[in-house]
């Protein structure tokens, strides 16, 4: 007896479908929906034994768009 052959979706179908639900959200549906996947990475993180190692590299990205943000307000800053 043959059964017949089970398909997932791509990974970019799902992916398509889940931003076309993203972009139909009220903008309040969209906030809840980022900060709960925040929140499940604040999760991830304080779990994790290489916590350390995460927490020093995520303030080394964050001081790094703080340098990028500042660098791009003086090129483009205008003096009157």
């Amino acid at each position: 007896m043959v059964i017949g052959v089970l398909r997932f979706p791509s990974d970019s179908a799902v992916i398509a479908e889940e931003a076309a639900r993203f972009r139909t959200a009220s903008p309040e549906e969209r906030m809840r929906a980022i900060r709960s996947t925040l929140a499940g990475g604040a999760i991830l993180l304080a779990r994790s034994p290489k916590r350390a190692h995460l927490e020093a590299e995520q303030e080394r990205q964050e001081q790094a768009a703080r340098e990028a943000i500042s660098q791009f307000v003086v090129r483009h800053a205008r003096t009157h």
